[in-house]
């Protein structure tokens, strides 16, 4: 099987979709502003990456973000630790989540 620019565009698009719709008004915000910020920049490995992260639930994702819960192994990488990056920059939501 070929994949294309065009798969990737689509697969691109399901993912911001999926990051700006997450059921959690919090994770809506962080994942949906890293994905529009850095989705278009994100390749193989990292792509993988976050995909990983949008299939994870809500709460335990949350957990993981603000430090409530060790990050499994599974999720923990450069793209987890950019987005966490985001939660502890003060100001950029106008408060840290």
């Amino acid at each position: 099987m070929v994949i294309t620019m065009q798969d990737i565009e689509n697969y691109k698009k399901k993912l911001m979709f999926r990051a700006w719709h997450r059921g959690m008004k919090e994770l809506d915000l962080l994942m949906g502003t890293f994905a529009q910020e850095e989705l278009t920049d994100l390749a193989g490995d990292e792509l993988a990456q976050f995909e990983r992260l949008i299939d994870t639930e809500d709460n335990d994702l949350l957990n993981y973000f603000n430090g409530k819960q060790p990050v499994p192994s599974s999720l923990a990488g450069s793209v987890f630790e950019r987005i966490r990056a985001q939660v502890f920059t003060p100001d950029r939501y106008g408060k840290n989540l």
